[in-house]
């Protein structure tokens, strides 16, 4: 059954890949490794990276074993019918739509705390998540297209906030190295492979709708390598420029980063520029998650259009955002149970498929639709 007849492009699949990876991650990731790895939150971001790209690269691979077939369709194909719609089903509701309420939570606390602390933050959801919706409907092809477009401004903006920030820049804050050992370093890189790199499964749901499917492993390694080595730049310069003490207190430490920049009096208060930068990468992680949310339920029911369940989805994680999570604080307490929760999702479901496929002995080029 074919839900989705729009096709992407490589280039596209690598932007939104490199998009999405950045998601949220681009204003609180530095805080995250600073708050373990201290002035070591650097070498936790490269270690994480790397243990990123090998995750990326086993999600790949399992793609490849099934034939670039989506991720509903492989769950069918290794567990049956039955157990194996169960099974999408589940992780599509539990994990997939939990992680849209973190985002989308994340827009309305980051409005509320640093921009509008007056708007109710039902208005700000309610704004975002229209025009999120409408994202969804107009499908992959009109969506990507129009990221295309913003790239270039997201580029420009990036480099010109990383010069305007070099002169600010303070070796010794990175020192002493390694100073509470590797330990810390293990522990902060274990949250940064967490998130965003194991949250990166939901594209075993876009893979299969790039035009050439088989070339798909350059572009989703590049993309996570260019999406990842930005968190980890960012994360260098808010400790070089910040220092790690106040990198790991503030809640959105990059946003902090850019209220820094003053040259001569004239270029200042362009921390707006960084929200931008966010918004668009918010919006694209949140568009994809709940793409492939209404497409998994639409395959798994057997519907003959996904576009029906985005209004229906849409108002339950509308609810969900402002029930769940009562707090900015609540949400922080929370962390550390989301991320074992989303190793048992992310790591050990496809982990367990991977297993059962070795043992049926269905190599890639023998699954069929008959298991």
């Amino acid at each position: 059954m074919v839900l989705e007849k729009g096709r992407i492009s490589i280039r596209q699949f690598t932007i939104l890949v490199a998009l999405y990876t950045i998601g949220t991650a681009i204003l609180i990731i530095p805080s995250i490794l600073a708050a373990k790895a201290h002035q070591d939150a650097w070498l936790s971001g490269i270690l994480g990276l790397a243990c990123g790209l090998l995750m990326i690269y086993f999600y790949w691979k399992l793609s490849e074993r099934f034939q670039y077939r989506n991720f509903v369709e492989i769950l069918e194909l290794c567990f049956g019918k039955v157990i194996g719609r169960t099974a999408a089903f589940l992780f599509f509701i539990c994990y997939v739509l939990l992680l849209s309420t973190f985002v989308l939570r994340d827009i309305g606390d980051f409005m509320l705390t640093v921009m509008m602390v007056e708007t109710p933050i039902e208005a700000i959801h309610i704004i975002f998540l229209t025009i999120v919706l409408y994202g969804v409907w107009l499908g992959l092809e009109v969506f990507t297209r129009t990221m295309e477009l913003f790239l270039p401004f997201i580029v420009l903006l990036l480099i010109t906030l990383f010069i305007t920030l070099l002169p600010q820049i303070e070796f010794a804050n990175i020192l002493p190295v390694l100073e509470n050992g590797i330990r810390p370093v293990l522990s902060s890189s274990f949250s940064f492979v967490v998130f965003p790199f194991l949250e990166m499964i939901v594209f075993l749901m876009i893979i299969p709708s790039v035009n050439t499917p088989e070339k798909t492993k350059k572009a989703f390694l590049l993309g996570t390598a260019i999406g990842g080595g930005l968190l980890v730049l960012l994360s260098a310069l808010s400790i070089l420029v910040l220092g790690s003490i106040e990198t790991a207190r503030s809640i959105y430490p990059t946003y902090d980063l850019t209220k820094t920049i003053n040259i001569r009096e004239f270029f200042q208060r362009v921390e707006a520029l960084m929200a931008l930068i966010w918004f668009i990468t918010v919006f694209v992680k949140l568009v994809l998650l709940l793409y492939a949310s209404c497409l998994a339920i639409a395959q798994v029911f057997q519907l003959q259009e996904y576009r029906i369940l985005i209004l229906p989805v849409g108002l339950l994680l509308y609810v969900l955002s402002l029930s769940i999570f009562p707090s900015t604080s609540y949400l922080l307490e929370f962390t550390p149970v989301y991320n074992l929760y989303t190793v048992f999702w992310c790591l050990g479901l496809p982990a367990v498929v991977w297993v059962v496929s070795l043992l049926r002995g269905r190599q890639h080029g023998r699954i069929n639709k008959d298991v």
